[in-house]
């Protein structure tokens, strides 16, 4: 506003300067004619010494351009004038004219001519100042004009400019929009629909950020995100948990994370466009990791934690080659022994005993298979199977009388306190105490003491089976209930074991959603307590 009004002053001005300059030079004009021609019928002698005018210059010039008379210099100094416009045109046509400039003294001359009666042509001159004298001249007072007006200027238009600043800067964007002026209503009637336009896109934006964070930090499964540079994007709270990340990660470049060659180098390969995966081992855990480049923006990696996978592999890698073992091991010496028979190759009077150990070995084998059977039904987890209220105390009972000949072999007293009732199924409670007593038994000292205890109250029940046996060495209480796992494998084959039963106990213990403590001393015995919930 003010260098508006700066440029409109300085316009006003200049113009006004042109209009009065050409008003003087009219004027100048109209009166040195007007003089020329009454000069014209005066002039009569040639004492031109009375012609002397105050505010113009007279100069009287012969028609060969030869000065006769000046009444500002002396002749003497003077040229020829024949070649001055003025005269030239005099001559031809009787009245000549033109205008001269100073550029020394800033000053514009006009020079009349006119021919007289006698042939001598008078010449009138008067000077004035330039336009640019009169800019020149008027430029002070200008200049303090324009200044005080600029002072004024920018007083007012400050003032002014707050009075219609202000309300627009009071304006709450985050509340409601009105405008100031009538003339923002247009303007903000658009801002006002831009608003409502991001706001939804950022509620859209953040509901889906927020539940692509949900589903990434919730996922077992980890994930990486990396642009292109290789610099982190995000980690979710399982891929942090495998690489123990404490801090944040955004900015880092992947290789401060993965630290490893061989993640490093598939990491390369899918930052190129090569898709990879490995197996890789931390914390004890085992994860597949796959490498998946994303097209024009990075890669994303995947760790799967597969340990699960890998031990029930390894488990029945080990069950397989288990079970061939064991069944081998029977059918062999049955086969053997039915040969010899076949043959002829055995006395009349040993006959007996090979008979006894076809027998001994037949048992054990289907001893083996009804343990391998019971183990499957086990893992099927079967719906089929019916639950019903067992009495705990009856069943060891009943057990203890199916085992009380192999209890006798080994002087083993065999006492049960305690009892309750427990929703299970009964075949696999028979099977569980079975198999705890039975261990009690065989790996008991001779007049040893196996104690039964049983609890139960409120759909819970605890059952703790104690000898006074061998006892289980540290190093092997950890692999106890593995399948086929024995710890004194000749002690078990001369009991007839087939390193199944604490797994059957373990495997029927997890159907009912339970627990298995165990503790041991080495020729101080055994402790084992089963924790056990209902079945609705």
């Amino acid at each position: 506003m003010l260098l508006l009004t700066v440029i409109c002053l300085i316009s006003v001005s200049a113009t006004l300067c042109a209009v009065f300059y050409m008003q003087l030079s009219s004027s100048v004009q109209s009166e040195v004619r007007q003089r020329a021609a009454i000069l014209k019928d005066t002039i009569t002698s040639e004492n031109y010494s009375m012609l002397t005018i105050s505010d113009m210059r007279l100069t009287i010039i012969s028609a060969d351009g030869a000065v006769l008379y000046d009444d500002d210099q002396s002749t003497g100094t003077l040229q020829n004038h024949s070649d001055r416009e003025e005269i030239r045109e005099a001559l031809e046509s009787g009245i000549g004219e033109s205008r001269r400039f100073s550029n020394t003294l800033k000053q514009e001359t006009y020079y009349y001519a006119i021919m007289l009666n006698n042939g001598l042509i008078l010449r009138l001159a008067k000077t004035t100042n330039s336009i640019w004298g009169m800019f020149g001249g008027a430029l002070p007072i200008v200049s303090l004009v324009v200044l005080a007006i600029i002072v004024m200027g920018y007083f007012f238009a400050g003032r002014l400019t707050r009075r219609i600043v202000n309300p627009i800067n009071k304006v709450d964007i985050e509340a409601k929009l009105s405008a100031p002026y009538d003339e923002l209503v247009p303007f903000v009637q658009t801002i006002s629909r831009q608003r409502e336009h991001i706001e939804q896109q950022m509620s859209d934006l953040q509901n889906r950020s927020g539940t692509i964070s949900a589903i990434m930090d919730n996922m077992s499964e980890g994930i990486i995100l990396v642009n292109r540079q290789g610099i982190v994007l995000s980690v979710n709270k399982s891929a942090a948990e495998i690489f123990d990340i404490h801090s944040s990660t955004s900015g880092k470049n992947i290789l401060e994370i993965l630290r490893d060659a061989e993640l490093t180098e598939h990491m390369r390969y899918a930052l190129s466009g090569i898709r990879g995966e490995i197996n890789l081992s931390r914390n004890g855990r085992t994860y597949r990791v796959y490498f998946s480049p994303v097209t024009d923006s990075g890669a994303i990696i995947l760790f799967l934690d597969i340990t699960e996978k890998s031990m029930s592999e390894k488990l029945r890698r080990e069950f397989s080659a288990n079970v061939s073992h064991e069944l081998k091991t029977p059918l062999t010496t049955i086969y053997g022994n039915a040969e010899m028979l076949e043959n002829g190759m055995v006395k009349e009077s040993d006959k007996p005993q090979f008979y006894v150990k076809i027998k001994d070995e037949s048992a054990r084998l289907i001893t083996l298979i009804e343990d391998i059977i019971m183990l499957s039904q086990l893992d099927e987890e079967s719906g089929d199977i019916a639950f019903e209220d067992v009495d705990l105390a009856a069943a060891a009972a009943e057990v203890i009388e199916s085992l009380s000949d192999k209890a006798k072999e080994q002087n083993v007293e065999i006492s049960v306190s305690g009892g309750g009732v427990l929703s299970a199924n009964p075949s696999q409670l028979s099977e569980m105490f079975y198999n705890l007593i039975d261990n009690a038994i065989k790996y008991n000292t001779l007049g040893g003491k196996v104690d039964v205890k049983i609890n139960s109250a409120g759909g819970h029940a605890e059952i703790t089976v104690t000898d006074t046996g061998i006892g289980i060495p540290q190093s092997a209480q950890s692999r106890i209930f593995e399948r086929f796992y024995r710890v004194d494998k000749s002690r078990s084959k001369k009991t007839g074991g087939t390193g199944l039963g604490l797994a059957i106990v373990k495997h029927i213990v997890m159907a009912y959603n339970g627990s298995i403590e165990l503790k041991s001393t080495i020729d101080k015995g055994t402790s084992i307590t089963v924790l056990l919930n209902a079945v609705n």
